[in-house]
């Protein structure tokens, strides 16, 4: 009886750090204009190289101007499966290992807007990444599709199964200051 319940306790422990996902993208070649994404995140650090990613806030664990949130320097194994509209990728089912660096804020962003982790946004999904494309994130992860969203999972993996550099120490900063 022992070993059915730490089974299942075991189970729903790893289904917790699993989620729906949407996947887009931001850095410097965007639609946005927005700006290299590489050297620059709300968490107080950044990787160079290593694949990053900013989280929609509800999953970051603050909002703008609120500094690091829970999420920083944590690393999720992203696979993307279709595109927005519901076909499936060339490279669907392939996942690959991000780290979070940023926020993507609710605010003015529906595909962030989600208020809890049981929230979804208009595709279904609890959580989204926003690829830095400075990192070449996006390209891993949308394969050669030309596309602006992806539908798939993200799951909270140990960084050790992620390829990178940190530079700075924001995140470890963030961590002492709620440790005590």
């Amino acid at each position: 009886m022992f070993g059915k319940s730490l089974v299942f306790f075991t189970a729903a422990l790893g289904a917790a750090n699993a989620y729906k996902a949407t996947m887009t993208a931001y850095g410097s070649s965007d639609n946005n204009g927005s700006g290299n994404c590489v050297k620059t995140g709300a968490c107080g650090y950044y990787f160079d190289p290593g694949y990053t990613a900013a989280v929609s806030q509800n999953l970051y664990g603050v909002g703008p101007s609120e500094g690091a949130g829970p999420a920083c320097g944590k690393c999720y194994a992203l696979t993307a499966e279709k595109d927005s509209s519901g076909n499936a990728l060339s490279g669907a089912g392939k996942s690959v290992v991000v780290r979070v660096d940023n926020l993507c804020p609710a605010s003015g962003n529906s595909v962030c807007s989600m208020k809890t982790l049981s929230d979804t946004n208009s595709y279904g999904a609890n959580v989204n990444f926003d690829l830095c494309i400075d990192s070449g994130a996006s390209k891993a992860v949308f394969g050669g599709d030309d596309i602006g969203l992806a539908q798939g999972t993200a799951e909270e993996v140990d960084c050790s199964q992620w390829s990178g550099k940190q530079v700075g120490d924001g995140w470890k900063r963030h961590a002492l200051a709620f440790s005590g």
